[in-house]
């Protein structure tokens, strides 16, 4: 352990080891973390935009990187808002009904809530329910979902050729569902299409061209927001045990190169600007993406 690092990244280390980890040790851990004081002060929020509730959403998003942070007061009400102004029966919509359904915000918040332990299966399952029904896997196929005011504002990621983050992210909360309860053949054979999907892309390149996706989809970055790069990637690609796919040879090597002569790995670029909270400076040594990636390469660190 490095004497700079946050109670937070201890206890996510002991956690992802297996470790037994008794209650106050949790709460005391939780308690002396500045990031998780940081992550847990108000967000400002925009009321006209989204309902007001997407600064609520990041904040979880991240929040949910850290183990046991659920059982948090303030991090369950935040929960208990994000559900109350999202959840519709036919998916999380960030307008609170049908029409402000978006392929990652949906996926997002179906998963965040999946990694919190939320309680609520059937509020959980509207957000599968949508993925296995809409969320195109494939090029040239229409998606059938008919809530099309956010999509037709940002981007419309329900066309023929879907967005690939909308993939990944649909694809991370298949496997986040399937850690957790018991899976479906209809869920077994999306996450199998979406994942195929992602591999038939080299995990980060465009069909026609061979050229990144986006440029921040190289970049390191962590946790991740509605975008998605090679380290979220390769980390639901190790998860499905397809990591060895020769596929992801290119992604784990660039990830790889990145790796500094000091040992640590650089976060190269920052989120929004408002309501998120780095883990690690820009262009420092970072101690929570440097432990994310070696702990993935499984490389020591």
């Amino acid at each position: 352990m490095n004497r700079f690092e946050d109670t937070a990244l201890t206890l996510r280390r002991a956690y992802d080891k297996g470790d037994l980890i008794d209650n106050d040790t949790v709460k005391t851990l939780l308690l002396q973390s500045e990031l998780v004081s940081r992550l847990l002060v108000e967000p400002k929020c925009r009321p006209e935009l989204f309902i007001g509730i997407r600064a609520y959403e990041w904040r979880l998003i991240e929040l949910s990187e850290i183990p046991f942070v659920a059982s948090l007061e303030k991090v369950q009400n935040w929960i208990a808002l994000l559900v109350d102004k999202t959840y519709t029966p036919e998916g999380f919509s960030l307008t609170g009904n049908r029409n402000g359904v978006l392929a990652c915000h949906n996926a997002m918040i179906t998963t965040l809530l999946l990694k919190t332990g939320y309680a609520e299966k059937e509020k959980i399952e509207s957000g599968i329910n949508w993925i296995v029904n809409y969320q195109s896997t494939e090029r040239g196929i229409e998606c059938e979902w008919s809530g099309r005011d956010l999509n037709v504002r940002f981007g419309g990621c329900m066309k023929k050729t879907p967005c690939f983050y909308g993939v990944v992210k649909s694809m991370i909360a298949l496997t986040e569902y399937k850690k957790r309860f018991e899976t479906s053949a209809e869920i077994d054979q999306k996450l199998q299409q979406g994942l195929k999907y992602i591999l038939q892309h080299k995990l980060f390149k465009r069909l026609s061209t061979g050229l990144p996706i986006e440029n921040s989809i190289v970049k390191n970055f962590y946790p991740y927001s509605y975008k998605s790069n090679l380290i979220e990637i390769l980390t639901l690609l190790k998860a499905n045990n397809l990591y060895d796919d020769p596929a992801c040879k290119e992604a784990i090597d660039l990830l790889r190169k990145k790796r500094l002569n000091d040992g640590f790995w650089r976060a190269e670029t920052t989120q929004m600007k408002s309501a998120w909270i780095d883990f690690d400076a820009v262009n420092k040594p970072g101690l929570w993406i440097s432990y994310i990636i070696s702990d993935l390469l499984e490389l020591k660190k």
